[in-house]
């Protein structure tokens, strides 16, 4: 199966320059390559200066490229699930007269997502580069699998029930749609293929995500932000890579203030980041367009084995303790001022800032309880004990 590498950053910061030049790069040595967008305002196209769309392009000697397009994928691949859809959703009241797929936010970036376990899978690439939307964006659309994944569990037993025994009065008294069974088979094809997808972009050794910033203040901040995200959701962060760094011809005079502002910032990010790998790629007097300046680029790229010497992050952890079970959670960078945690039934509820996560508690933990917590050392600590027994 193909690696994959999803970069990601603020936008702005050069993340489609940086993730074009790093699949060239990859082709280059000779990996066969595809480089694929996932950002709806799709920018891919606009580095290479030629055309990409929908349909796999080739680029370069062992380069390829695609614009996913999310919506033609649902029509084409999950037909009844949509269909089904647009039934519920004139039912409802909906506008769906109009053929097009009703409004499901985090749903389109989903199935861009799927797509990549295909080209994953086909035998045709060795690494997959994936360009994503900027950081928040980026975010939901990685959490949403497993979020979209969480509801599908938690819905399909009750869904079947639904079919088998309202399915016959729904259209009489309820005058509702619900997904006939062939579209229900395609929702347990889904959650089939959810479960799949999870474990390919959460396996470290197939999947890493490769941050680009900038030594902005503002950038920085972002960044660190991010980091702590996308650990809090279980993804590897491999490497962070620096761009438009001033070179040192032109760090005096006029850009001196600025220099200065660029340095605190990399010192910054070196202390953050100390055990991540870095890389820096100078600023360029002119846009990156066209294969001669994304080859430019990706010679200012480290080799892959600077970012492989990443240390291993185990993001999600249990071991026995004398009371009970304890979890262990990988949150570098998290303020225990800004975190939120509860237990919801067989759920633990995570929230770290605006970010959210559902994690699902195996069933040895069942009938325990949260005991306590803890962060230490970007570590949270979960303990849970078996709870009191309801005497009445």
């Amino acid at each position: 199966m193909a690696r994959i590498r999803i970069f990601t950053g603020k936008g702005g910061v050069g993340k489609t320059s940086v993730a074009a030049a790093s699949a060239l790069k990859l082709a280059a040595e000779g990996h066969r390559t595809l480089l694929a967008s996932t950002d709806a305002a799709h920018s891919v196209g606009d580095v290479l200066d030629r055309r990409v769309g929908a349909a796999i392009v080739r680029v370069a000697e062992n380069l390829d490229a695609v614009e996913l397009d999310a919506d033609r994928i649902m029509e084409e691949e999950y037909g009844a699930l949509v269909g089904s859809a647009l039934s519920m959703a004139s039912s409802m009241g909906g506008d769906a007269d109009d053929g097009e797929m009703p409004a499901m936010p985090g749903m389109d970036g989903l199935f861009a997502l799927l797509k990549l376990i295909d080209f994953a899978e086909c035998g045709a690439y060795d690494r997959i580069v994936v360009d994503c939307a900027p950081t928040g964006e980026t975010l939901a659309l990685l959490k949403f699998p497993e979020l979209f994944g969480w509801y599908l569990e938690k819905w399909l037993p009750a869904g079947k029930v639904a079919l088998r025994v309202l399915s016959p009065l729904s259209k009489k008294l309820l005058k509702l749609e619900l997904p006939d069974r062939r579209a229900m088979s395609d929702i347990e094809r889904l959650y089939a293929r959810l479960v799949e997808l999870q474990q390919l972009l959460k396996d470290p050794e197939r999947t890493s995500v490769r941050i680009v910033a900038l030594p902005e203040k503002m950038v920085v901040e972002e960044t660190k932000r991010n980091f702590l995200y996308l650990n809090l959701f279980g993804y590897r962060a491999d490497g962070l890579v620096v761009n438009r760094v001033l070179p040192p011809e032109a760090q005096g005079g006029f850009f001196a203030e600025w220099a200065d502002v660029q340095k605190r910032c990399m010192e910054e990010l070196a202390q953050v980041f100390g055990d991540l790998p870095r890389a820096q790629v100078p600023w360029y007097g002119a846009d990156v367009c066209g294969l001669e300046a994304v080859r430019r680029l990706a010679a200012e790229l480290p080799d892959d084995a600077v970012f492989a010497a990443a240390p291993p992050v185990e993001h999600e952890r249990y071991e026995r303790t004398d009371a009970g079970w304890a979890l262990m959670l990988a949150l570098p960078l998290a303020d225990k001022r800004a975190m939120e945690l509860y237990q919801a039934g067989g759920d633990l509820v995570v929230r770290v800032g605006p970010m959210t996560r559902c994690i699902p508690l195996p069933n040895v933990l069942a009938g325990m309880d949260v005991a306590s917590a803890k962060l230490d050392d970007g570590v949270l600590r979960v303990e849970f004990a078996k709870g009191e027994e309801d005497e009445r």
